[in-house]
C-alpha cells in the first residue's frame, strides 16, 4: 500500500524535473503549470498516505527529494532565466556572468528547509520558516505577472524606476532564501476537520486569495504569498498576546 503515496511522490518529481528543463529552455509558462501540478501532487501524496496509513520513512525521505527538486530547483531555474535576461545588453563578463547563478540559493536554502522540516517527525498546523512549495508558487507564477523577456509585462513599467532590475531580482532571490530559514512560525494550510474555531486562519485567508483572484486575476499570485506571510505574522503576535 506504501507505494500507491510513493508513486505519486515519484510523478512529482518527474515532473519537477520536466519542468525544469522547460524553464531552462525558456518555455517558462509551461513550467509554472507543472510545478502547480507538482504542489497538488504533494499535497495528495500526504494525504493518501495518511488515509491508507501507509505512511513510512522511505515516503518520508523521497518527499523531500522530490519537492528539492519541483519547489526548489525549478524555482531557482526561473530566476536564473530572469536575471539572465535583465543582463542580456550587458557585457556577459566578469559579475555580469556570475550574477545569474546566484539564482541558485534559493536551491540551497530549500534542501536546508527541506531537511529541517524531514527531521522534524511531529505533524505541526504550522511551520518555521516559508514552506517550500508556497515560495516555489510565487516565483513560476512571476511569468504571468512579468512576461518572460525585459520590457514585457504590466509590472516592468514599474521595474523602470529602478536603475538596474538585476539588482530587484538578486535582492528577491536573497529575502525569499532567508524567509525559507526564517525563525518565523507560518501556518499550515491543512484541514483536519470543517470546525471554525480551528481554521479561522485558515479560512481567512482563502477568502482573502479569492478576492484577490476577483480583484486582480493573475496578476495576484505573488500578492497571496505577501498575503500568506502578513496573516502568519499576525497570528503569531495573537498566540503572543494570549499567552501574557
Amino acid at each position: 500500500m506504501k507505494w500507491i503515496p510513493n508513486s505519486i511522490t515519484l510523478i512529482n518529481l518527474l515532473a519537477g524535473c520536466i519542468a525544469a528543463a522547460l524553464a531552462f529552455s525558456g518555455d517558462l509558462y509551461t513550467a509554472a503549470l507543472l510545478v502547480l501540478l507538482c504542489s497538488v501532487l504533494d499535497f495528495l501524496d500526504g494525504a493518501i498516505a495518511r488515509l491508507l496509513g501507509a505512511g513510512s520513512e522511505t515516503g518520508r525521505q523521497l518527499d523531500a527529494l522530490a519537492d528539492l527538486i519541483s519547489f526548489g530547483f525549478t524555482p531557482a531555474v526561473v530566476m536564473f532565466y530572469y536575471i539572465g535576461n535583465s543582463l542580456y545588453e550587458v557585457n556577459q563578463s566578469g559579475m555580469a556572468f556570475v550574477l545569474p547563478y546566484t539564482a541558485f540559493l534559493l536551491t540551497a536554502f530549500s534542501a536546508l528547509r527541506l531537511a529541517s522540516f524531514s527531521a522534524d517527525k511531529e505533524d505541526k498546523s504550522w511551520f518555521t520558516g516559508l514552506p517550500t512549495p508556497a515560495n516555489a508558487l510565487l516565483i513560476v507564477s512571476l511569468p504571468f505577472v512579468l512576461g518572460t523577456t525585459p520590457g514585457e509585462g504590466t509590472l516592468y513599467l514599474l521595474l523602470e524606476a529602478f536603475t538596474r532590475e538585476t539588482a530587484l531580482i538578486i535582492f528577491t532571490v536573497v529575502l525569499l532564501s532567508w524567509l525559507l530559514v526564517a525563525p518565523v512560525r507560518m501556518f499550515s494550510l491543512k484541514i483536519k476537520n470543517l470546525k471554525w474555531r480551528e481554521n479561522r486562519i485558515r479560512y481567512i485567508f482563502l477568502a482573502g486569495c479569492i478576492l484577490l483572484l476577483i480583484f486582480f486575476g493573475l496578476h495576484a499570485a505573488p500578492l497571496f504569498l505577501i498575503f500568506y506571510i502578513i496573516l502568519s505574522v499576525v497570528d503569531n503576535f495573537a498566540r503572543i498576546s494570549i499567552n501574557d
